[in-house]
């Protein structure tokens, strides 16, 4: 029988299940893990009730975590127990996953050292060069008070400072006042000076490591049927190998670009951009007014003025700038916030037009050059609105194929196969704007 669907029902239920649930109390993880004892083991397990099966929590996360804490942090944490450390899961990355730590009110701080932190864990990391390159990003940002601070890298993962905040929900990045911000702040971060590769290969690269670390998972899907809907512009299944054809026509095109190449996020999706409930932490807050010259700092919530601070820079690299303003706009139509499978939606009516798309550039240009003539940003806006748009389909590649290796790999409760196969169908739909390059 196949057991797929029952172990993905587990990954489901593991990825909302609190770390410091007792896991006897949890019925529904408890029927999951009687239904695998019961088919994998047989004999006994096959008759025995629930009540009968006990299952026993080893907590070598929870000591890990301990650890990590308590050499990074020092103080306080170097001497909490476990039952005066809490761990909780928050809701948030695709392709990580986050915890809560913090100290118990029996444990406070004794020094400098915070009484809460976030732990970041990767579950399907990148190349080494790359982790190394988003180590060096996220070092600068929080040097540059652009981000959260770094209190420790360790293999898989990181200890960050815990920012109370909220991400944006995906009517309010399209908000024209909220638009705006979101341009001037994206203005700042393509004018950042980083050290790390500078050539704009990434796209095409990531594309070829996804796709190549999917066939080299043992049992592995190789055909995806694509949505009915998609087949005017679609095949009705497409194969790894169709895949692997599409990338090489992407980088055949995709040289012609005469788009900007800058540092890029490469993920300015609204659960990247934080509104933070005040000056918080090491985000620093500018004093001065969205009228006065630019400033090249990032800066936290305010509800008279609300500033915005991008986080999650995973898959950051330099790159063609229109790749950027691409794929925030095809955010507009993708809402991650549905209770219910695939857990999410698309409305890709909901992609701004080209009219929406200039004001977004003109916020963009003004904030570089606020002294500059009107009729010259008009003219660089409409032009890069033209750069833009051929980036459009090379989003719905990038992240379809990422879905369809997330389903292998992720343990985060989502559609990524229903996912990964509409963005291949929204890729053929929009592919022959690729031409556009040249």
């Amino acid at each position: 029988m196949d057991m797929s669907h029952k172990l993905g029902s587990m990954k489901e239920v593991l990825s909302t299940m609190d770390p410091n649930a007792e896991p006897n109390s949890h019925i529904e993880f408890k029927e999951k893990t009687h239904i695998l004892c019961a088919r994998f083991l047989g004999g006994a397990w096959k008759t025995v009730s629930l009540d009968n099966m006990k299952i026993t929590r080893i907590k070598g996360g929870m000591k890990k975590t301990h650890i990590l804490c308590a050499r990074f942090l020092g103080g306080a944490w170097k001497t909490v127990s476990l039952d005066n450390m809490k761990i909780t899961r928050i809701k948030g990355g695709m392709s990580n996953m986050l915890f809560l730590c913090r100290l118990t009110e029996n444990h406070p701080p004794i020094g400098t050292e915070p009484d809460k932190v976030l732990l970041r864990v990767y579950f399907n990391p990148e190349t080494e060069s790359h982790l190394v390159a988003e180590s060096v990003i996220f070092t600068l940002l929080s040097e540059r008070h652009l981000g959260p601070k770094l209190y420790g890298i360790f293999s898989g993962g990181r200890l960050e400072e815990y920012i109370p905040s909220r991400p944006l929900k995906c009517h309010e990045i399209a908000i024209p006042s909220m638009s705006n911000k979101i341009a001037k702040r994206l203005a700042h971060v393509h004018q950042l000076e980083v050290p790390i590769w500078k050539e704009p290969d990434y796209l095409c690269d990531a594309l070829e490591r996804w796709l190549h670390q999917l066939v080299t998972i043992p049992g592995a899907h190789s055909n995806f049927e694509i949505p009915e809907k998609y087949h005017e512009w679609s095949p009705k299944v497409i194969t790894t190998d169709d895949i692997e054809k599409e990338i090489e026509y992407l980088r055949a095109q995709i040289v012609h670009s005469k788009s900007k190449v800058s540092f890029c996020h490469n993920d300015m999706q609204e659960g990247n951009i934080l509104l933070p409930k005040a000056s918080s932490g090491n985000i620093r807050m500018p004093s001065i007014s969205d009228e006065q010259p630019a400033s090249n700092s990032l800066s936290a919530f305010n509800p008279l003025d609300p500033r915005l601070v991008l986080i999650d820079f995973e898959y950051a690299s330099y790159n063609y700038r229109g790749f950027d303003f691409a794929n925030h706009f095809v955010e507009y139509s993708i809402n991650y916030e549905i209770d219910e499978a695939p857990y999410y939606e698309i409305k890709p009516e909901n992609v701004p037009s080209n009219d929406r798309m200039f004001e977004f550039m003109l916020s963009y240009l003004k904030e570089l050059n606020p002294n500059k003539d009107d009729s010259e940003l008009e003219a660089d806006a409409h032009s890069m609105v033209e750069e833009t748009v051929p980036f459009i389909p090379v989003s719905h590649l990038l992240w379809g194929v990422w879905g369809l290796l997330q389903v292998e790999v992720s343990p985060v409760g989502f559609g990524f196969a229903e996912y990964g196969c509409d963005r291949l169908g929204l890729y053929f739909k929009n592919r022959h704007l690729l031409e556009e390059f040249k």
